[in-house]
């Protein structure tokens, strides 16, 4: 949050080629590694039973940053309709 009630916002738009699919264990241990790194878990804990992950390594082709500042409404931020 910046001062003035301004909402500072930053979008990242990232196109590649994926270089790497991977399933199982792995990418459960990439996920939990994430969580760790993120939330200070040692495990991602949000998995359901039964559930898959899956990792995409994307080599990037085209980034591209959209920064912005948005001002709050009067009132208050309310959703986009």
């Amino acid at each position: 949050m910046e001062s003035g009630g301004a909402l500072r916002r930053i979008t990242s738009q990232i196109s590649g080629v994926v270089t790497r699919f991977i399933e199982g264990p792995e990418a459960h241990d990439r996920t939990d590694r994430l969580a760790h790194k993120y939330l200070g878990s040692e495990r991602f804990e949000w998995t359901m039973p039964g559930e898959q992950r899956a990792a995409v390594i994307v080599r990037p082709v085209k980034v591209r940053h959209i920064v912005g500042v948005e001002r709050f409404r009067p009132g208050g931020p309310r959703p986009a309709s």
